[in-house]
């Protein structure tokens, strides 16, 4: 009867021990593989990673760069949190400062650099138009031809092809 009442206890005290390690080994595990819950290829994810300079590491293969490995769980891991993407990227922007965007943001001072060189190209290719065309029109008036030059360069013309045919006759 002693042994009877030890095996049930045994039995429960396992059973215990059973539920008691399967919780733990939820509770810890859970942590661990929370980044795994977000989809690396999907839409939204790739977007704001695509975003991100991620340090010079962007262009590297996520199979072996730990600092880009680090962003993409990092990225997982605000998403599972709620964020969405501009407050991922305004998190990163504000932490490290707008050299975290692979682009500069389009606004204030950013917007200028944005715009600023294709203004220039634009007043540039104006300017070098402006500047030919003026060329153009100087060199055609300095080659207008009066009528009286035009009569000269006539005989001047005939003159000439006069003495070459006398010296071509000479020599065949």
């Amino acid at each position: 009867m002693y042994l009877k009442g030890l095996r049930r206890k045994d039995g429960e005290m396992m059973k215990r021990l059973f539920i008691l390690t399967g919780l733990l080994i939820l509770l810890f595990s859970s942590g661990t593989y929370a980044a795994e819950d977000v989809d690396y290829s999907s839409a939204l994810f790739q977007s704001i990673v695509a975003m991100l300079a991620m340090e010079g590491h962007a262009g590297d293969d996520l199979a072996t760069c730990p600092v880009k490995q680090e962003y993409y769980e990092e990225v997982a891991q605000m998403m599972q949190e709620g964020m969405n993407k501009e407050e991922i990227l305004n998190f990163y922007v504000e932490e490290i400062g707008e050299e975290a965007l692979s682009a500069p943001l389009k606004q204030g001072f950013s917007l200028s650099a944005w715009i600023t060189p294709f203004i220039v190209l634009i007043v540039a290719g104006v300017i070098v138009f402006t500047v030919i065309r003026s060329w153009i029109k100087k060199n055609n008036s300095a080659h207008s031809i009066t009528t009286d030059e035009a009569l000269l360069d006539e005989n001047t013309d005939s003159v000439l092809r006069e003495m070459i045919d006398k010296e071509r006759k000479k020599f065949f």
